[in-house]
């Protein structure tokens, strides 16, 4: 019987690489789910390398480069999985109960800001597989997310019926240069600030989205505007540490893996900040929940956005 590798690697040998990436990750999810999210990063590591690439900002030589390193990842993960005690290629996936797909983007068009867009998806995993919820979920990420981008993703994941968007990233409210919105980025690689209206116009075609998650700095109006056409909408009030956003966000995964309802993971990880370093900000995150939200929405300060230098605070 051929190893998961080879199969790999006769796609790669193809020059077929997406299905590839498609085949390693059906083999993660039908039971080798720690293995799932490295895939997955490869995945939105090659995503982006194509853009790059047809935008020629890339060389033949840096384009080839690059590729083969996401290859050499790649077949280093699967040849670990042929590895793994009880991995079957043969094996079905009828009595694999369905995960709960979430569709995990990340935009950052601003060099001076040091957002870790891929260590927020990573340590959400870890956070999960520490606590052995991982296998609840199917992570399906996309780095330097456009707008286009986003309506594609949506579009080529109706199949798997997400439950979930969550964004890293940026959001402001009034601000002087960029106005009311999420920011992603433009085709060029830069901010492209798209209103909560018109956020809650895209999801509103997807009715199997259930929550969008902005784990962002200045998102609650934001989630208020998306919110009156989903379900739940999450956000953040003001500027929240990246550390308690992340935090915040494994422990809402979490609570939703262990079967429970939005409002109480959402109650749930609110009460994980205050067990935390900075209680002070467990007041930050707002739950919008059929078009209401209970608590106040605010902005305080200046935005992070007009502050130079590398930020603590997305």
């Amino acid at each position: 019987m051929p190893t998961l590798k080879s199969l790999v690697s006769d796609l790669v040998s193809q020059m077929r690489l997406d299905e590839a990436l498609a085949l390693a990750k059906q083999h993660a999810l039908e039971g080798w789910i720690e293995f799932d999210t490295p895939i997955t990063m490869v995945t939105a590591e090659w995503d982006h390398l194509k853009k790059t690439a047809l935008r020629g900002m890339l060389s033949f030589s840096e384009e080839s480069t690059a590729r083969q390193g996401l290859i050499f990842r790649l077949l280093s993960i699967v040849e670990d999985m042929d590895k793994t005690p009880g991995t079957n290629i043969a094996g079905g996936s009828a009595n694999i109960p369905p995960k709960n797909v979430l569709l995990f983007l990340g935009a950052n068009p601003f060099e001076n800001l040091a957002l870790e867009l891929d260590r927020e998806l990573q340590v959400v995993s870890a956070g999960l597989s520490q606590f052995g919820k991982r296998d609840a979920f199917d992570f399906r990420a996309k780095m330097h997310v456009t707008p286009t981008d986003l309506q594609r993703m949506l579009l080529e994941a109706q199949d798997f019926q997400p439950r979930f968007v969550h964004f890293a990233g940026n959001a402001v409210v009034d601000h002087t240069e960029y106005g009311t919105g999420v920011i992603f980025e433009d085709e060029d690689g830069q901010p492209k600030v798209i209103s909560g209206d018109l956020l809650a116009t895209i999801f509103r075609q997807f009715p199997s989205i259930e929550c969008v998650f902005l784990n962002t700095c200045d998102s609650g109006p934001s989630a208020l505007a998306i919110g009156q056409e989903v379900k739940y909408a999450v956000g953040m009030n003001a500027r929240v540490f990246d550390d308690v956003a992340i935090e915040f966000a494994v422990a809402f995964y979490e609570a939703i893996a262990s079967g429970n309802d939005v409002p109480f993971a959402f109650d749930f990880a609110k009460m994980r900040i205050q067990f935390g370093r900075a209680p002070e900000q467990a007041t930050l995150p707002v739950l919008v929940a059929g078009g209401q939200c209970k608590d106040p929405l605010y902005v305080q300060g200046d935005s992070h956005l007009g502050k130079p230098g590398p930020r603590i605070m997305r």
